[in-house]
This record gives C-alpha cells, sequence and structure tokens, in this order.
C-alpha cells in the first residue's frame, strides 16, 4: 500500500489508494475468469494476466493492447524482437526479459516434438518451429539440424549471426560441427529479414557447395529451408537438393 509523509497532498494519497483498490479488484476478476474458463479470456486479457507479475501495482491493459496492436497477433508479441518490446510505451527491459523467456520455453517445448519424431526431407513440424524462431528476426541466422542415421535430431545449433541483410556461411564449419555429433544428414535452415523468402543465386550456390562437400563424407543434406516473414522455401520441396 502507498505510504502517507508529511510531503504527500491527502487527496494524491487518497486517489493512490483509489488505483490500487480499482487494479486489485480489475486483477481478481480477470483470474477468476481465466480460472472458470480459459477460453473465454480474450487475446488482450492473456497478455494483461502476464504482465501481472511485471507489473504489480499498475493497470496492464493499455500496455497489452499497445503489444497487439503493434505486432499483431499474441504469437507476433512472444516472437517479437527484444528491442521493439522495449520500445513500446510502458513496457521496458523487464517486459521484454519476460516475453524472452516465454519464447524460449515455447521454443524447446517445441523442439521436443522434433526430437521425438523421424525427420525426413522437410518435415512439418521443423519448418513450424524455424518460423516460429526466425520469422520475426531482425538480423540473419544461419542454423543447421543434425541428424543421426535414425533420422532422430541429434542437436541444432546457430552456426551464424549475420546483419541486417546476410550472414556467411563456412562449409568447413558446418561439415565440422556435424562430424563432432557424429551426424549423418543434416538440414540447413536461414531466414531473410527483407521478408522475402525465395532463394538467392548465393542461398542456392552454397547450397549445391555445401552438398557437394557432404556427399563426399556420407553426410546427406535433406533439406535448406528459407524463412521469410509471411512464408518459407524449402529447397526439398522443389527439387533442389
Amino acid at each position: 500500500m502507498n505510504k502517507i509523509t508529511s510531503t504527500t497532498p491527502l487527496s494524491d494519497y487518497l486517489q493512490n489508494e483509489q488505483q490500487e483498490v480499482k487494479y486489485h479488484g480489475h486483477r481478481q476478476r480477470l483470474k477468476q475468469k481465466f480460472l472458470l474458463s480459459s477460453k473465454g479470456i480474450l487475446d488482450y486479457e492473456i497478455l494483461e494476466l502476464l504482465l501481472f507479475y511485471i507489473f504489480p501495482r499498475k493497470d496492464t491493459k493499455p500496455i497489452a493492447k499497445k503489444l497487439l496492436q503493434k505486432f499483431g497477433s499474441l504469437k507476433s508479441v512472444l516472437f517479437a524482437n527484444n528491442n521493439a518490446i522495449k520500445n513500446i510505451e510502458g513496457c521496458g527491459e523487464s517486459s521484454a526479459f519476460f516475453i524472452n523467456l516465454l519464447k524460449e520455453i515455447f521454443c524447446r517445448i517445441s523442439l521436443e516434438s522434433v526430437k521425438s519424431e523421424q525427420i525426413i526431407s522437410s518435415n512439418l513440424h521443423v519448418i513450424e518451429y524455424y518460423q516460429n524462431i526466425l520469422s520475426q528476426e531482425k538480423k540473419e541466422q544461419f542454423r543447421v539440424m543434425f541428424i543421426n542415421n535414425k533420422n532422430k535430431l541429434i542437436a541444432e545449433e546457430e552456426l551464424q549471426h549475420g546483419t541486417i541483410d546476410q550472414t556467411a556461411i563456412y562449409p568447413r564449419e558446418v561439415i565440422q560441427k556435424t562430424l563432432e555429433y557424429g551426424a549423418s544428414a543434416i538440414i540447413l535452415v536461414h531466414n531473410h529479414p527483407s521478408g522475402d523468402f525465395q532463394p538467392s543465386q548465393d542461398d542456392i550456390i552454397i547450397t549445391n557447395k555445401l552438398k557437394e562437400i557432404a556427399n563426399q563424407l556420407d553426410i546427406k543434406v535433406l533439406d535448406h529451408i528459407i524463412i521469410g516473414k509471411k512464408g518459407c522455401f524449402s529447397f526439398a520441396n522443389h527439387k533442389l537438393i
């Protein structure tokens, strides 16, 4: 509760007390609504509930609505860039950290479903996983899935983190990591921050180069997936690999 001091006007103190009572009552009602029927909760109310734990004495409804207005959906908020979240009025470091933590939890859970099944070429769960984690990224990332001879995922790593429009892909590093993991196959993935998910000529050249080197070591390149903001491109699906 707010403390009254000798310099605190009584009207301000009473107003603050009333605001706290108002927020407390609203929060209790929203929590009860969620407990009665989580399906009846609106998207901005879900964000409100989450933000309660960051802002214990603040009206979080305006912040929740600003986040949805800016990013368009709960999923887009969850996978938004940290700096973009911090720039939303009322958010800041704590909100960005908390949302990023939720993103990491979601990614790890999503990866578990990929680990539990056989991976053959452009698996739908693989594409969905990378669309979630890369479609909102502002800088280009190059990632690799390392797969054993039973078509099960051994590991997944980000090998390069590039500038706003390009990343350097080094075949030697990819092959070295593949051999370290004892993998017999790999899936290459990178994103295009520009939004266009069609492969560039450089994408095609590096894919062919990696495939040629990998074949010499009996390593299969199952796919190269390019992620854009509104879609993806699979080399395997387009018979380019």
